[in-house]
């Protein structure tokens, strides 16, 4: 299957990734990695996350607090937002 990132999900992304990269050297890279680790997880396996709606999935990253918000849509995967956990308790990208 292939996978894409929705505008808001890139955005979401890089925003965390220049936040990490202000915070110490190599941790953006290290976020990067881990996003990298879970989008080739979903591809392999995309219905082994749980659903929070009908439609969306969703991965909660182990070392970062953020989680990965996707669907299925026939034969694509569409990253749909990139949540941080603790700014956003009731971030719901279906709204």
């Amino acid at each position: 299957m292939k996978l894409s990132f929705s505008r808001l999900a890139h955005s979401e992304f890089k925003d965390a990734k220049a936040y990490y990269d202000l915070q110490q050297e190599g941790l953006g890279e290290r976020f990067k990695d881990h996003i990298r680790e879970s989008t080739d997880m979903i591809k392999r396996f995309p219905l082994l996350y749980p659903k929070v709606t009908d439609t969306l999935h969703r991965v909660v990253l182990h070392k970062f607090p953020y989680s990965l918000y996707y669907m299925i849509d026939n034969e694509m995967i569409i990253v749909v937002s990139i949540a941080h956990q603790h700014r956003k308790p009731f971030y719901r990208c279906d709204d």
